[in-house]
């Protein structure tokens, strides 16, 4: 993402306000706008990949999954717009905001990665509706995976790091579950061209 000219300290109001008359999407983070980004094929392909096989559990419950056209006010007054998430609020069609996220997964790139694993890690665990953050590699099937302690805070020396296409990222205070194997289908994946295993920070 690419920061905008300098400003004001903008607002959530501000933010929301200019935003809904430009032509593409901004993140405010820390009292300043950014500029999204396009992303790769496989980013593409991998999110697809996890919002489909959420949806297929979460027929029925009233919880959707998102893709990166519904951006999350996280608890740090930020507005991010994560490759999925999970929504369980009421269901508004006109709406530009989740209500009520409680899962967020990114996938990592490497211009990107940093901020993922700091800033929106930072956003995501002050925002208390998420109870699970997962971080993906783009090119092996490998994923770290943060979930809420028993102090309610995304400790980074808990992070779970799965690994390996018969892996499955178990999520059982959501009721729900994820396979490597349905996350990189269809992924050519490079081994040359890997990025370096996921760790706590």
């Amino acid at each position: 993402m690419t920061q905008t000219q300098p400003t004001t300290h903008w607002t959530w109001d501000h933010y929301l306000d200019w935003e809904s008359r430009q032509p593409i999407r901004y993140e405010l983070v820390d009292g300043e706008i950014y500029a999204m980004g396009g992303g790769t094929a496989a980013q593409d392909m991998i999110s697809f990949n996890v919002r489909m096989a959420l949806q297929r559990q979460l027929d029925g419950t009233g919880c959707r999954a998102h893709g990166s056209d519904l951006k999350i006010h996280t608890g740090t007054d930020a507005g991010r717009y994560p490759d999925v998430h999970v929504d369980c609020g009421k269901w508004t069609p006109g709406a530009l905001t989740a209500s009520n996220p409680v899962l967020v997964v990114e996938v990592l790139c490497k211009s990107t990665e940093n901020i993922d694993r700091s800033l929106k890690l930072r956003d995501y665990a002050a925002t208390p509706s998420i109870r699970t953050y997962i971080l993906l590699s783009q090119t092996e099937p490998m994923a770290l995976v943060y979930a809420r302690d028993e102090h309610g805070q995304f400790d980074p020396e808990k992070a779970q790091p799965v690994q390996g296409l018969d892996a499955v990222i178990a999520m059982p205070d959501l009721s729900l579950s994820l396979s490597l194997a349905d996350t990189y289908h269809g992924i050519a994946l490079e081994p040359d061209e890997r990025i370096p295993e996921p760790r706590a920070v």
